[in-house]
């Protein structure tokens, strides 16, 4: 997962077409309030989610859809909306880099801050599980390696046992993520030279598409897939066209900075609700059967097919109001203090959120995997958010940015300070 800094950082300069107006994309600094704000709206997708799962209101004891299933089964698009917004942050330095004529970042660098961002956080969460609720099986050493590295994605067992969940599944997609994060400075080489061959967005832009094609047409293909075959729904190459997605949006808001006016940015700043709209309707349908139930991870081609679709058109419609139309209603919304706030302090959130809930149900209630009803889930619902937020923001506080401050490897370039935001202070 991917974060911003306390202090808004100022972008790079990108040289403006001589005579362009103003460019309707955020130009003036890196830090995005709203992409935080998108980002506190899907950890609490996924923390609800999981509480419903837990409690039966989702899933109930028998492995039928619970009541909860026709609102809540659209909620899985929390991840496509996670890697939507991982693409365009983590691409973006390479888009302005390209587009703006400079050189591309440090790869060591990169590297060295994705390892800073995510592993000190995991790490103090990953041991805590296994030394707290799984010590009989620390004597694995590859599989205590596998998990400490985070490549437990590979491995079916390292992520589900009895009941059918460990207090560290919901970290299978920041493995596919951290897969994602190696790849990506290859990625950006590819669409660097693209970019220089045609002075244009249409060879890269067509490389992305046909990456988000190929993601499809192979996750429709391999379709009905066996649950015990998590290759197939786990790994990166089975969520890579969401982040290519991002990618894509990251190149087409870079381009924009240039001064260029683009139709479709021009689109979405005219029709930022509209967008919203597309997502709120492939929402709804994604709670129906036509693309699959919340208790079967197999799913017929077609039902693959209309989740995909969904999920796609949610992620998007969600985010592009947001990195394409600086001002717009969504992008005000979202860069509200408190979802910015939340947005922050996510990491933790989303790591630990269920460690409260096995504690909660099994320890506390002397109850098992969901059979505690609906009625459960909501007396659970503003306890179990409280110690999930306390726990991010003591993670954002005392791990994650203490460390990134101390060991950031920061630019020595020089760059003038940004005016203070309100809106972003939150």
């Amino acid at each position: 997962m991917t974060t911003s800094l306390d202090r808004p950082r100022p972008a790079p300069p990108v040289s403006a077409a001589p005579g362009a107006k103003e460019s309707p994309v955020r130009a003036e600094r890196t830090f995005e309030p709203a992409v935080d704000g998108l980002r506190a709206i899907a950890t609490l997708m996924v923390l609800v989610a999981h509480l419903a799962q837990w409690t039966g209101a989702l899933i109930d004891k028998t492995g039928k859809p619970g009541p909860f299933a026709p609102v809540m089964t659209g909620f899985l698009v929390a991840i496509p909306i996670f890697l939507i917004i991982s693409g365009y942050l983590l691409y973006r330095p390479w888009a302005d880099a390209a587009l703006g004529g400079r050189k591309a970042p440090n790869t060591l660098h990169y590297y060295w801050h994705r390892v800073l961002r995510i592993f000190p956080a995991y790490w103090l969460f990953m041991v805590t599980a296994l030394v707290v609720f799984n010590r009989e099986q620390l004597d694995d050493v590859w599989r205590t390696v596998r998990l400490l590295t985070v490549q437990h994605v590979q491995n079916w067992a390292d992520l589900r046992t009895d009941p059918g969940m460990t207090n560290w599944a919901q970290t299978w997609s920041l493995a596919t993520e951290v897969h994602y994060y190696i790849a990506l400075p290859v990625a950006a080489f590819v669409l660097h030279r693209a970019l220089k061959a045609t002075k244009n967005l249409k060879l890269a832009g067509a490389l992305l598409t046909a990456v988000i094609v190929a993601d499809f047409t192979w996750l429709v293909a391999t379709s009905p897939s066996s649950p015990l075959g998590p290759p197939s729904l786990w790994w990166l190459r089975g969520y890579i066209g969401f982040l290519a997605a991002g990618m894509l949006l990251a190149l087409v808001a870079a381009k924009a900075r240039t001064g260029q006016r683009l139709a479709f940015v021009e689109f979405v700043r005219n029709n930022p609700w509209a967008f919203w709209g597309a997502a709120a309707v492939a929402f709804a349908v994604s709670n129906t059967e036509w693309a699959g139930s919340i208790a079967s991870i197999a799913l017929t081609k077609e039902e693959a097919a209309l989740k995909y679709v969904c999920h796609m058109v949610v992620a998007v419609g969600l985010a592009a109001p947001l990195l394409l139309a600086q001002g717009s209603g969504p992008e005000r919304l979202l860069s509200r203090p408190t979802l910015v706030w939340l947005g922050r302090n996510s990491c933790g959130m989303f790591l630990w959120h269920l460690i409260i809930m096995q504690v909660t149900v099994w320890y506390l209630l002397d109850s098992d995997f969901g059979q505690l009803g609906t009625g459960a889930f909501f007396a659970l619902l503003p306890f179990v958010l409280a110690l999930s937020v306390l726990a991010g923001w003591l993670s954002y506080t005392f791990v994650e940015m203490p460390l990134l401050r101390r060991f950031r490897i920061r630019s020595h370039r020089p760059i003038a300070e940004p005016e203070p935001s309100r809106r972003a202070s939150g």
